[in-house]
């Protein structure tokens, strides 16, 4: 079994010069394979000056100092949602929007009003 790691030390090229360059044997982003059969949970991932402050603080749950852009191709037909609306923007379309409200139920609605 090889790792991702030892292939790029192994086919430098692979992933160009100026990459190499850059980043030496670490990708710049976060490089997954996955199988969306159902819903997969939201995720977030910090910018390049918060990544290298967590790695510096916590190099066990923060293995490395790079941001995580994403990048989907998906090889089947798919659905995929990206952002979030500002709290405000929430609150004006839960007061606004019955069915929003009715969707997130009361106790979830109040609590974003507060």
């Amino acid at each position: 079994e090889e790792l991702l790691t030892d292939f790029l030390v192994e086919n430098a090229d692979f992933h160009g010069e100026k990459t190499a360059s850059t980043f030496g044997h670490q990708l710049p982003f976060l490089f997954k394979c996955l199988s969306v059969a159902k819903a997969l949970s939201i995720q977030a991932h910090p910018d390049k000056s918060l990544a290298a402050k967590l790695h510096a603080n916590d190099k066990k749950n923060y293995p490395d100092d790079n941001h995580k852009p994403e990048l989907a191709c998906a090889v089947t037909e798919f659905q995929g949602l990206c952002g979030f609306r500002p709290l405000s923007e929430l609150k004006a379309h839960v007061q606004q929007v019955p069915e929003l409200r009715g969707l997130i139920g009361e106790e979830a609605a109040a609590r974003l009003e507060d």
